[in-house]
């Protein structure tokens, strides 16, 4: 549910980028907006990345491009490990990887690592939960990651430690309590999300 205001917050940061020194603009009604690219975090991910990615188009007007990681197990004197192969295009791109949870940070640095191999211009990235216990060294790992702008994550697992300033947490508190109230008056919850006309959400009318 918090991927299109997730997609939406991107889009604000986004406009706000600075166009190249060499950039003109076709017309008078045109407005620099940075070529991007949606990469899913992995083949589980294809999904709700691609819902990002159409959430982003309605929002921007423009056409973004789409990437996913696939993780290939290498075998090495019986052992495995996974290493990732990135399909779709990153290279000049600011790329903002999406997956569902991160815990460890390892699987993010290993991703982001891999599109800044590929040419990536700049790499951010979504994830619908944020679960750091309270010695997780996750925080750490992700604030250490190079070449990572920054981690957005929801409130929905609370996080009790500080969170460094590479994670920022995107608060959904009042997009589910919408949900809530329309599911107890009987209205479409998924109207919410439903961004192809207006461009906002409407709010519970009861």
């Amino acid at each position: 549910m918090p991927v299109p205001v997730a997609a939406a917050y991107f889009h604000e940061e986004l406009c706000m980028t600075e166009p190249p020194p060499d950039w003109k603009p076709e017309s008078e009604n045109d407005d620099y907006y940075p070529e991007v690219t949606v990469v899913a975090g992995h083949e589980g991910q294809v999904r709700r990345a691609e819902r990002f990615r159409t959430v982003l188009q309605r929002l921007s007007g423009r056409q973004i491009e789409f990437a996913f990681i696939s993780k290939n197990r290498v075998r090495r004197d019986g052992s495995s490990d996974y290493k990732p192969e990135l399909i779709g295009k990153v290279k000049g791109q600011k790329c903002i990887i999406i997956d569902d949870i991160v815990n460890t940070g390892t699987t993010l640095r290993n991703n982001v690592n891999k599109l800044n191999e590929l040419g990536a211009q700049s790499i951010y990235a979504w994830s619908t939960h944020g679960v750091f216990g309270p010695t997780s060294e996750a925080p750490d790992i992700i604030q250490n990651i190079e070449k990572l702008d920054y981690l957005l994550i929801s409130n929905s697992v609370m996080n009790r430690k500080q969170l460094p300033e590479k994670i920022r947490q995107l608060n959904v508190a009042p997009l589910l309590a919408e949900a809530i109230a329309r599911s107890l008056h009987d209205q479409s919850v998924s109207d919410i999300l439903n961004l192809e006309d207006e461009g906002y959400v409407d709010r519970y009318d009861g």
